[in-house]
């Protein structure tokens, strides 16, 4: 037993880590009830959903537009500073929000928020190498996961906690609750800024590759093009975060129109996909060594369990293959996440991690969007062999994952990343 958590207590013995940890449990629990607050806000001024909807349509800008300047910006200052900046920035864009008026300044100042927040990620992913031992990368990245889970669900009910305070005042709004999200940023950027100053200073020696713009980028391209295991990486997680992505945009349609259940089962089901979540942490930690494999056998495993919720629809079954998913979901995200900070030079991290947040989030909204929306015109009706349009849409999203994953995994693409696992180890 105490083998097996000596790998916790070296982690949580780098205190830099921990600080970056509790930073990130703190933002991203302001950042979740300054999501909710601004929703509300703009329902509030406005009484349209379509509006409220653009607070969350507004994040796909900064990905689809901003990612290669933000990469830049990553990989050209100290990612200490800009941690500090994204955090400290948003919590004053919030801080502000109870004195803006209309609507338009408040959907620009998220956008702002917004641009903070990706560039925040990419500095976070590309800064956690230097923090953590290197075998612990792996099980820090899911840690670091775990705590945006755990965000969500203690926002959700901090967020109405606020709102009763505030009603005891006889007010409406939410003032409150934006006031207590910038400081609870504001306690998170006091932390960040007590990582040791040298970790966010970027590795440069003769053979880096090249730190300007487009030389910058062409060095992060040529670094995919030589390396198999990049290549397959890529690919497949565009695919599992566009295809994987169904089962949250789709799980509301799944539990109350497929299972017939009452509004608490989605609750349920977020709570076993969470609890599968935490678990895959645990397979992530003891399968480090066989990472590029595991990636691709988990993409086909959250198809196969898609398939199997679509065919069979109960409420056991859902609630067990979503438990199931969330630990695949995980081995294959943060698997992904770490084989990129192993292999990725740490002068091209922040564009590389620039990039793949903003290619994630782009697929998996949009494809998302567009599956709930098929699902939708399909209706909930048979459709195909007793099947409503929900069940289609996902059984069509887990057989692509599926065959994702058996086609990464096939001899001859097994033998390309043997093969460059044999030259690394004897270089």
């Amino acid at each position: 037993m105490g083998k097996r958590f000596d790998g916790l207590r070296r982690l949580f013995a780098a205190r830099d880590f921990k600080r970056l940890l509790a930073s990130q449990a703190m933002g991203g629990l302001g950042e979740w009830v300054a999501t909710m607050a601004l929703i509300t806000l703009v329902w509030d001024r406005t009484h349209s959903a379509v509006a409220s909807g653009l607070v969350l349509a507004l994040r796909l800008l900064p990905a689809a537009i901003l990612s290669g300047f933000l990469g830049l910006v990553v990989d050209r200052f100290d990612r200490r500073r800009v941690l500090v900046a994204c955090t400290l920035g948003r919590a004053l864009i919030y801080g502000s929000l109870p004195l803006v008026g209309g609507v338009a300044p408040v959907l620009a100042l998220a956008l702002v928020a917004e641009v903070g927040t990706l560039a925040y990620s990419a500095a976070r992913d590309a800064t956690l190498p230097r923090l953590v031992p290197r075998d612990l990368l792996s099980t820090a990245n899911g840690i670091s996961m775990a705590s945006t889970f755990i965000a969500m669900p203690f926002g959700s009910g901090l967020f109405a906690v606020l709102l009763w305070l505030q009603g005891l005042t006889g007010s409406r709004g939410v003032d409150l609750s934006l006031l207590a999200a910038a400081g609870l940023l504001g306690g998170a950027t006091v932390l960040i800024g007590r990582i040791a100053t040298d970790a966010g200073i970027i590795e440069q020696h003769e053979n880096s590759p090249a730190t300007g713009a487009r030389a910058g980028f062409r060095a992060v391209r040529e670094v995919f093009a030589a390396d198999p295991i990049l290549r397959r990486v890529a690919l497949g997680g565009l695919v599992v975060a566009s295809l994987g992505g169904s089962l949250l945009t789709l799980g509301l349609a799944y539990v109350r129109e497929t299972l017939e259940a009452g509004p608490a089962a989605y609750g349920v089901l977020l709570t076993t996909f969470s609890a599968g979540a935490a678990a895959g942490v645990g397979l992530l930690h003891r399968a480090r060594s066989i990472l590029p494999r595991l990636f691709h056998v988990a993409s086909g495993v959250m198809g196969a369990i898609l398939l199997v919720m679509a065919i069979f629809p109960s409420a056991v079954v859902g609630y067990g293959m979503s438990f199931l998913f969330g630990g695949a979901f995980v081995a294959t995200f943060l698997g992904g996440v770490t084989i990129l900070q192993d292999r990725v030079h740490d002068a091209v991290r922040g564009r590389t991690f620039a990039m793949a947040h903003s290619s994630l989030r782009v697929g998996a909204v949009v494809v998302g969007m567009g599956a709930a929306w098929v699902a939708h015109r399909l209706g909930a009706g048979s459709v195909f062999w007793s099947m409503d349009g929900t069940q289609v849409v996902l059984a069509v999203a887990g057989l692509g994952l599926f065959l994702s994953g058996a086609l990464l995994m096939s001899p001859r693409k097994r033998a390309l990343v043997e093969r460059a696992a044999h030259a690394e180890a004897t270089a």
